[in-house]
């Protein structure tokens, strides 16, 4: 075999000569990725979008405490959250009195404590409640209850009488029918009028809501009393009753007076379940209560933040969200520095934009966040330009390298403070924000600059300048594209993807767009 021959095998073949370690690393790197988002949309009910917005709810709650005399205890039951909400953000305020939260069963109660002043103590809780979608799986239905312990047998034995004829009829229906009786309308067939008597003196005697309760129990439907706010804008003075029996897949919400159904469309939220009253107090009184909710239209990483925090999945417990939130803002940024990396090389070695060096455009755009975009060039325009004039003078003393980049980086700083004097002077926090631009960076860039302006002139440098600030300019766009952030913070795992595709970019050996441009008079000769 001759040497071109030889030759010939060895050179890569096509614009992607791909190397089979190379393919491979970017396979798994890419299944890895779908792997992980895969779990977490699948199992972990993660959205598609994480960026969309989602409704919450503003819970306000104010009263006033007065004392008879010594210690008053004030017992305030809130929400406790549950499959279909998150109680996010509480606030709570206790004035001069102690303030614990207490966990009473399904409940949550707040105890507020202490001796209360002769003028009385403004008490608050104010909560951020965040909707979320029922879980998929089906719930685990409650258990049949005991009967009223304050009921004898005598009258147990009467609503059993009632609703016997009812036995065989769908739970649905069966409550439908059920309901019907708080406002004396009994279904086919009708029971005895005698049973019928006795039972309107029952409820005259222990009131509708607990009849209401005892023929549910006979009729075998779980039920519970519940007290609770509306989920509607408005503010109240006190919280409603209503009554909730379980149809065998669902809770459904009944008037504790009519026994009306009732529509799915009405939401409630729960501050107490079991006949408990709301708000207790011993030894003082408690006055202008005010309960108020206000819809809020928040976006999804509050209540990632939220339901990540209580949650025990692998994956959510190394989460992101799980980081002090001072440094949650740190890395929404620094993760799409790699796809900052990603558009370098798109636009160095594909496109063809020349570049000083490799990761400056990427620090330039991290400094342009915070100078902004059109004062952030100006100011590296105007750096640039001042210290290649302060090291064309230099340059006849024949200092050594690192007494010269010393030199510069003197000048850059100098360059710095006189920038953020004049943005105080004029009011210009931009200016103010320089400090933050990559010193060590722009020192580098004009010794570069200089060196590219004596080897090649002056237009391949700005050239070259010009194409740092476009990459810049357009990495600052991708960094600043708050939905980008927030996918990323939620979803880690797609920096395997910018790394597979990293790794097939650096297979990439065919002509730059560019020099389809430069040489397109040798495709066409004539």
């Amino acid at each position: 075999m001759c040497a071109v021959e030889v030759l010939a095998t060895e050179l890569p073949r096509g614009p992607f000569p791909m190397r089979r370690p190379a393919v491979l690393l970017a396979v798994v790197l890419l299944l890895l990725s779908t792997a992980f988002i895969t779990y977490r949309i699948i199992w972990l009910r993660y959205p598609l979008f994480p960026p969309s917005p989602e409704k919450a709810w503003l819970l306000d709650m104010e009263a006033r405490v007065r004392s008879h005399r010594g210690e008053t205890t004030v017992m305030i039951a809130f929400p406790g959250g549950d499959e279909k909400q998150i109680i996010a953000e509480e606030r709570i305020y206790s004035g001069a009195l102690g303030f614990n939260l207490l966990r009473e069963g399904l409940n949550q109660v707040g105890v507020w404590s202490g001796v209360v002043d002769p003028g009385g103590e403004i008490i608050g809780y104010r909560a951020t409640i965040l909707m979320i979608p029922p879980p998929s799986a089906r719930p685990i239905p409650p258990t049949l209850g005991p009967y009223p312990a304050q009921l004898g047998e005598g009258d147990r034995t009467l609503a059993r009488r009632l609703v016997a004829a009812w036995d065989r009829v769908p739970p649905r229906a069966r409550l439908q029918v059920v309901a019907a009786t708080a406002t004396d309308v009994w279904a086919e067939p009708l029971p005895n009028p005698q049973d019928i008597e006795a039972w309107s003196a029952l409820r005259k005697k222990i009131g509708r809501r607990e009849a209401l309760l005892l023929l549910l129990r006979a009729a075998n439907l779980p039920a519970r009393s519940v007290e609770g706010l509306r989920l509607s804008e408005s503010v109240t003075t006190g919280p409603l009753s209503w009554i909730e029996a379980w149809t065998g897949k669902e809770w459904e919400k009944l008037h504790p007076e009519t026994g009306e159904i009732y529509p799915k469309s009405i939401s409630f939220l729960h501050l107490v379940v079991g006949g408990l009253p709301s708000i207790r107090i011993s030894n003082g009184e408690i006055s202008e209560v005010r309960w108020a909710l206000n819809q809020q239209i928040i976006s999804q990483w509050r209540t990632h933040f939220e339901r990540i925090k209580r949650s025990s999945g692998l994956l959510d417990r190394w989460s992101l969200f799980r980081l002090p939130a001072e440094f949650q803002a740190t890395f929404r940024i620094l993760l799409l520095v790699p796809i900052g990396a990603l558009m370098i090389c798109l636009l160095r070695n594909i496109v063809g934009f020349p570049t000083f060096g490799i990761f400056m455009p990427v620090l330039m755009a991290l400094a342009f966040r915070n100078t902004g975009l059109l004062y952030g060039l100006g100011i590296f325009s105007g750096v640039i330009l001042l210290g290649y004039g302060v090291r064309r003078s230099i340059d006849r003393l024949r200092l050594l390298l690192v007494p010269r980049l010393s030199v510069i980086l003197t000048l850059v700083i100098v360059s710095f403070t006189v920038f953020a004097l004049i943005g105080n002077k004029v009011g210009l926090r931009q200016f103010m924000a320089v400090g933050l631009l990559p010193f060590v960076i722009l020192t580098m860039t004009i010794e570069r600059f200089f060196i590219i302006t004596e080897e090649t002139g002056i237009h391949e440098a700005l050239r070259t300048a010009a194409g740092s600030a476009a990459v810049a300019a357009i990495t600052y766009v991708i960094l600043h594209l708050e939905p980008l952030q927030l996918t990323f913070f939620v979803y880690p795992e797609l920096l395997l993807t910018v790394a597979a595709l990293q790794v097939l970019l650096g297979r990439y050996t065919g002509y730059r767009l560019s020099e389809f441009i430069r040489f397109r008079k040798f495709r066409n000769p004539t």
